[in-house]
């Protein structure tokens, strides 16, 4: 929360997602399961398609996978990824 003001350090993703309604959430720790579940879903209970792009290298580092953030999102989710994943398909 380092760029806001109002916002104290150290607050937890999910609390921070919350609280700042962002469009984007970038994976740069290389720490797999760092990207929640709760972070997403409250991501995609305020905006319409969010942003979820984990950089990170090897894939078993990966913050969280695309299957993750497209189930998580109910397929919305627009997800950009560091490393190759199979292609995810999604429900009609």
């Amino acid at each position: 929360a380092f760029a806001r003001a109002d916002l104290p350090d150290g607050m937890a993703l999910e609390e921070v997602v919350e609280q700042a309604k962002p469009h984007l959430v970038l994976g740069l720790s290389g720490k797999r399961g760092t990207i929640s579940e709760a972070a997403i879903r409250k991501m995609a209970a305020a905006v319409e398609r969010p942003i979820v792009m984990p950089l990170s290298n090897p894939t078993s580092s990966c913050e969280i996978t695309p299957e993750e953030a497209y189930e998580w999102s109910d397929g919305r989710a627009i997800v950009a990824t560091g490393s190759p994943f199979e292609p995810v398909a999604l429900a009609d």
